[in-house]
Parts: C-alpha cells; structure tokens; sequence
C-alpha cells in the first residue's frame, strides 16, 4: 500500500500532486484485512513497476440479500496508459468478485472524464446518461 501513496501523483491525471504519506504498518493491515474489500494491482513485468490498481468495495443492500461491487477507484500510471491495463483491472476485480459470488457492479465517473469512462466502457460497463456517470457491470 505505501507504493500507491508514495506514486500517487502518477495515477492521477498527470497534474503534479502533492506526495502523500504512505499507511503506517497498522494502517495498511487494517486495509488489506477487509473482507469488504477487493484491490487488484497490475505490475509490468519487465520493469516490476506498478502499472494500475483498482480498488473496490463490497456493498451489501438492505432491501436483499445482494451484495453489490463498487468499483471506488481506478488508477492507471501514466507510462501505461492507453495500452489496455484499465480493461485488465476491471476484468481481475470483476473475477475477484465473482470468485466471491458477486455478480454485479458499479462505478461512478463524471461525464467529462473521457479517460475513466473509455476504460470502463473497454470493459463492457453500460452506463446512464445524466452528468454523473453511473456504470453498472456483469462480473
């Protein structure tokens, strides 16, 4: 977890950030430990550099019995971008929640963030068309 904090910037949208501290030990292991929680990192394997990560969390509905994944966060570095790595997070989340028997998702994205929503549709996400994108999934 402390290399997503210490690379922060390079997931963004290539503006400078500012470095954010990575977790502490405790931190990183409350995180990890989450049952609720899925996180899939890509790696290039030539290089061992952290292509992309995507983090998502399960929800549970209280109307059913349904849980639902919500896809929170995709970063893709800039190195790596437009070269297919959104589309094989999404696709390992999507297997990491459906080894868990969750078979639906969503994400949110706003309408003016080309980047984000070229990967989600990549992935097969269909979406809304209001200001604020919803996607929803098939895993």
């Amino acid at each position: 977890m402390s290399t997503l904090a210490k690379g922060n910037a390079r997931f963004g949208d290539g503006e400078d950030r500012p470095w954010v501290p990575p977790l502490s030990s405790d931190e990183a292991a409350a995180f990890v430990s989450d049952d609720r929680t899925i996180c899939v990192v890509a790696i290039h394997m030539e290089t061992n550099h952290m292509a992309g990560f995507a983090y998502g969390g399960v929800l549970y509905r209280r109307h059913t019995k349904l849980r639902h994944l919500c896809v929170y966060e995709i970063g893709i570095d800039l190195d790596h971008r437009n070269q297919g790595v959104g589309k094989v997070l999404l696709d390992g989340i999507g297997a990491e929640a459906r080894q868990i028997g969750i078979d639906q998702g969503f994400a949110f994205t706003s309408a003016s963030d080309r980047e984000t929503r070229a990967i989600y549709d990549s992935a097969g996400g269909q979406h809304s068309s209001d200001s604020e994108i919803l996607y929803g999934f098939s895993f």
